[in-house]
């Protein structure tokens, strides 16, 4: 995936915020994700389609920590939520938001 392709969460995907965390339910699979505070914004981001380079812009405004370390989290992240079917990887245009 690359840094400039937009992603965004599966908007039908039940969710709960807790605190700074959220569960996501994935009701085909019966499976329930827990997202720590970091990925539970990355969640609330993502409910509009973002490139890796937005979330990573905006990551770093709000917390205090080196690009280079944000920019390899959030593609982690990214990776894992796609993996998990939690997330649209199918290349959105920025234009498409």
């Amino acid at each position: 995936m690359s840094e400039d392709s937009a992603i965004r969460r599966i908007g039908s995907l039940p969710f709960q915020k807790m605190n700074e965390e959220t569960l996501v339910v994935d009701p085909k699979t019966r499976e329930v994700h827990l997202l720590n505070a970091t990925a539970s914004r990355v969640w609330e981001l993502l409910a509009r389609p973002h490139t890796i380079r937005d979330l990573v812009g905006s990551l770093g405004r709000e917390f205090d920590a080196p690009e280079e370390t944000l920019r390899a989290d959030v593609t982690a992240l990214v990776s894992e939520l796609a993996g998990k079917g939690l997330i649209d990887p199918s290349g959105w245009r920025k234009d498409d938001r």
